[in-house]
């Protein structure tokens, strides 16, 4: 015993003091230095690479003490699932100032499935998969580097893209380990005629225009372009899969008309194309490729007409977006007296003092002293018909004709009827032949309003 001990002294006396030393000076002594490994997150697995059969191996979790071998690389991977896995070596001869080393995974790796399988992925825009190469494939790996913000972006033809944006702060929420996007909700490209018109989805406005238009799936939707001044073009688009047909990739709005917003006094009719619609004010469609005539009439006031046509059909004026109508005050009215004998038969008793040829002679005295011409009179049928007489109102806008017809009703006793027939031509352009463009009038003149109690009166004897 007493050997070996005189022995190791005789060692130690032989190691000179001023010798620079790689490693202490009992590593070199008694073989090796052992370092102490400590990963983060501490849930990591530390596997060493056995050299043997280059095989890694588990050594421990969180933290490990590493021995370093003579010959061998001393080979460690760290690895935890949704991080990148970090290899390091630590060869034996180096020097190792600090023995404890901190390893830490700071690459956070995403696993994503994108679907369908031929979709486009960008990484912060630039396109990372989608290529003739990827087809097929779907899946890919996203990494996100600690303090780091990485957005993806799926894309498709016909399809909404969608986004995801991951981001990794220190000890903020970790991004997922695994992420799988599907394309199910469709886009549409909307485009209107006229360009400037506003889009919307389901009376949402998406855009001024153009803009996309997103069908969830499983929905329905309405998209519509709106313009003032025109009529609103719509369309519902349907995702779901009871319905034959997808849809489109784009879709072009064209409004399909123009609108008048239409003003007028608030007892005024409105008749459009010989129909009437409302009365004070109304809203006036005039689609492509026709024209409407609008009639705005109220009694005592001359009526007022608009013609508007479409643009294609290139008609001198375009509709206005706004018509404000003031009717002006018709004279003939003026002119005139309700009548309810207008337009209607009256008896006329003849007085037993008169003769049937003193009847007929006083009864047309009594009608041209009021009408002009006879147009037709006949005393042996008792038949007598005034020609038209008109007058004209409103600068010649408004036509009032008057006639009277006579006819024998009776012989015995001697009874004849009476008509003062009034009729009036307000149309656009109206004309003394226009026959069609008369119309009765519960109305006459004040000329001619004294004509049947005239009659009464003298053919009575009283």
């Amino acid at each position: 015993m007493r050997l070996r001990v005189s022995c190791l002294v005789a060692a130690l006396a032989a190691v000179p003091f001023s010798a620079p030393l790689s490693a202490p000076l009992s590593a070199q002594l008694f073989g090796g230095t052992t370092l102490n490994i400590v990963v983060e997150p501490a849930t990591a697995t530390i596997y060493r690479l056995r050299t043997a059969d280059n095989v890694f191996v588990p050594a421990g979790t969180g933290n490990i003490k590493l021995k370093l071998e003579k010959g061998d690389p001393n080979t460690i991977l760290v690895s935890q699932e949704g991080y990148r896995e970090v290899k390091r070596s630590f060869p034996r001869d180096a020097d190792y100032k600090d023995k404890s080393v901190m390893i830490v995974l700071d690459k956070r790796v995403v696993k994503l499935t994108a679907q369908p399988y031929d979709a486009r992925v960008y990484e912060n825009g630039v396109q990372v998969f989608g290529k003739a190469a990827d087809q097929g494939k779907g899946s890919m790996e996203i990494e996100v580097g600690m303090g780091q913000t990485t957005t993806i972006e799926v894309k498709k033809a016909k399809f909404a893209t969608v986004k995801r944006v991951y981001r990794w702060e220190k000890g903020g929420e970790l991004p997922p380990v695994a992420d799988r996007v599907e394309l199910i909700d469709r886009a549409v490209d909307v485009t209107t005629v006229p360009s400037k018109a506003e889009l919307f989805a389901d009376g949402v406005k998406i855009g001024d225009g153009d803009g996309v238009f997103v069908i969830k799936r499983g929905t329905c939707a309405e998209v519509s372009a709106r313009l003032p001044g025109y009529i609103a073009a719509k369309q519902s688009i349907c995702n779901k899969e009871s319905e034959p047909a997808e849809p489109p990739a784009a879709l072009r709005l064209e409004l399909p008309g123009r609108v008048v917003n239409l003003t007028a006094p608030p007892a005024a009719r409105i008749v459009i194309n010989n129909t009437p619609v409302g009365v004070g004010s109304f809203q006036v469609q005039v689609k492509d490729s026709s024209c409407v005539e609008v009639e705005i009439a109220q009694p005592g006031f001359l009526t007022e007409h608009r013609k508007w046509c479409s643009a294609v059909l290139n008609y001198p004026q375009a509709p206005p977006r706004d018509e404000n109508v003031t009717l002006a005050p018709d004279d003939s009215y003026s002119a005139s007296i309700a009548s309810d004998q207008a337009n209607v038969n009256v008896t006329l008793e003849v007085g037993k003092s008169f003769t049937e040829e003193a009847a007929w002679r006083l009864l047309a005295s009594i009608v041209l002293n009021h009408f002009d011409v006879l147009e037709n009179s006949d005393a042996q049928t008792g038949y007598l018909r005034t020609a038209w007489q008109v007058k004209s109102y409103g600068n010649n806008r408004v036509l009032v004709r008057t006639r009277v017809i006579v006819k024998r009703s009776n012989d015995q006793p001697l009874r004849y009827t009476i008509k003062i027939v009034s009729e009036r031509n307000d149309s656009f352009d109206p004309k003394v032949k226009d026959d069609e463009k008369f119309n009765t009038w519960d109305r006459v003149l004040n000329i001619y309003k004294d004509v049947i109690s005239e009659a009464q009166s003298r053919l009575t004897g009283r």
